[in-house]
């Protein structure tokens, strides 16, 4: 089960590029473009750097005006798609 404690890295086969707000995934190897809004972006933004998953919780948390178990909801369903579409990996510990 995915949790906020799972430790993930972004896939080698993708590309990211930013369009205003929004931001385009293409993952290489399957040709699937995956699209992000301002919230996904920055949490890909903060992924790209290196950054945990609860570290990526916590900063959205004082970045934005949400509530907190919502934000936890939303970020797991994100992380979730994105490795059904193969852009982030689980590292397993």
């Amino acid at each position: 089960m995915l949790t906020l404690d799972a430790s993930l890295r972004i896939s080698t086969n993708v590309i990211f590029t930013v369009v205003g707000q929004d931001a385009f995934l293409l993952n290489t190897r399957t040709n699937k473009y995956y699209a992000l809004e301002e919230v996904g972006v920055r949490l890909w933004e903060l992924l790209n750097e290196g950054r945990q998953l609860r570290g990526c919780y916590q900063l959205l948390l004082n970045e934005y005006e949400v509530d907190p178990p919502q934000l936890e909801r939303d970020i797991l369903e994100l992380i979730g798609a994105l490795m059904e579409n193969g852009l982030v990996e689980v590292i397993e510990e």
